[in-house]
């Protein structure tokens, strides 16, 4: 009669949980995924750099100081102007005054350059600081993965060295019955991870083919 084929176990049920996880590492989630994604999206839909005096910050403040100096070198101007033509209001210290105000408003022309270069050097920094975070919460990620991965590996590994101790019980315990009649106790059942009731067929088989062991002395019923 043929040895009797094992019934499914916590061990095998385990093992299929193992092997199915193992399938799926790939795809093991971080809890940095979600700032990757926003700082990935944050890099992609960054617009082509186009200067904007508008909404310089540092364009507005130089016009600021530079309008409010021209406007009181003009006034000063137009002033000391009057007072040698005898004549505030007069037509040359217009003149004058306005030339005044033009170079300061020609001051701010000449700055435009270091401005643009500002303003380019700041759209270069926040680039760079956006491509740093991602590297960095990517790195973060990747060893939170690599951690995960490790502890599963490490996990899998005892769970198989369990199985295969197992294995090895209940290999033996079937060799054991079938060989002998013995009689297991709950122990060697559990350790093997074998039923009472798989334990009590092997023995019927093994009683069938043995018929006369039942009549020998100290033989367990």
């Amino acid at each position: 009669m043929s040895e009797m084929p094992r019934e499914t176990t916590e061990y095998d049920d385990t093992m299929e949980a193992l092997r199915q996880a193992e399938n799926a590492l790939p795809d093991f989630t971080s809890s940095y995924d979600g700032e990757i994604r926003r700082l990935f999206e944050r890099i992609v839909a960054r617009p082509a750099f186009r200067y904007d005096p508008g909404s310089d910050p540092l364009y507005q403040s130089a016009r600021t100081q530079l309008m409010e100096a021209g406007s009181r070198a003009m006034r000063d101007t137009q002033g000391r102007a009057a007072a040698l033509t005898g004549g505030y209001g007069s037509s040359y210290a217009q003149s004058v005054g306005q030339q005044q105000y033009g170079a300061y408003l020609e001051k701010l022309g000449q700055a435009m350059p270091e401005l643009y270069e500002a303003a380019y050097e700041r759209y270069r920094r926040e680039g760079a600081e956006l491509q740093a975070q991602l590297g960095l919460t990517k790195g973060l990620a990747e060893s939170e993965r690599a951690g995960r991965k490790e502890r599963f590996d490490m996990a899998a590994s005892l769970e198989q060295q369990r199985y295969e101790r197992g294995e090895k019980s209940y290999q033996k315990l079937v060799t054991l019955i079938t060989q002998t009649g013995y009689v297991p106790n709950e122990q060697e059942l559990k350790a093997a991870g074998m039923k009472r009731e798989q334990a009590e067929a092997l023995r019927s088989s093994y009683l069938l083919k043995n018929p006369m062991a039942m009549m020998l002395p100290g033989f367990g019923g």
